[in-house]
């Protein structure tokens, strides 16, 4: 059997979309994988799969969740992959696994830049009115996402949570989305990273 042939030096670049339940990061990742062809790998393909057998908050749906997604993670930057990917981002959070999200989004960098890639972080922010409007829109729908106002603002009110803080990574840029359509916050990007 031929033996594969290691990928050359060509550049990648992954974008992680991340921020509060219901910021639009899903919408805003579609509309750059439709502008730049960037393969798109959404947080809940591998969320809704662990969430079908273990229940939330559990070490198992923990364990599974970041073994998978690090895992998808790695093989995208190994196939040298242009990609764009989301995470629900809380400065304090800690899995059951005892990996923060400061962490988490430090290891998607760290693999992605092992392998000769970039990674561009983009935290979106918006109001908690409009966080409350978007959190029931129909593109949540198809997924095992957060769709009820009450429980997102007791999330978003509490205190073992920071939303509003930004992750501790390079090439990290925040864009405040409430008045921009998907694909002006898709243009800023594009034009602000040269992708």
């Amino acid at each position: 059997m031929p033996k594969l042939k290691k990928s050359s030096n060509k550049k990648f670049t992954v974008v992680v979309f991340y921020g509060a339940p219901a910021v639009g990061k899903f919408t805003v990742a579609k509309e750059l994988h439709k502008q730049t062809g960037y393969k798109f790998f959404h947080n809940h393909h591998v969320y809704d799969l662990a969430h079908s057998l273990f229940d939330r908050e559990t070490l198992n749906i923990s364990r599974l969740y970041e073994n998978i997604y690090f895992t998808t993670i790695k093989e995208i930057a190994d196939a040298k992959l242009n990609a764009v990917t989301t995470h629900a981002f809380s400065a304090k959070y800690v899995s059951r696994t005892g990996l923060t999200d400061q962490e988490y989004m430090k290891k998607i960098q760290k693999i992605v830049e092992k392998a000769g890639g970039t990674t561009i972080f983009i935290h979106l922010k918006t109001s908690e009115g409009v966080l409350l409007k978007r959190v029931v829109g129909n593109s949540r729908k198809k997924f095992l996402k957060l769709k009820d106002p009450e429980i997102l603002k007791d999330i978003l009110h509490d205190k073992n949570k920071d939303w509003e803080n930004t992750a501790k990574v390079k090439n990290n840029i925040v864009i405040d989305n409430t008045k921009l359509s998907p694909k002006k916050v898709v243009d800023l990007i594009v034009k602000h990273f040269k992708i």
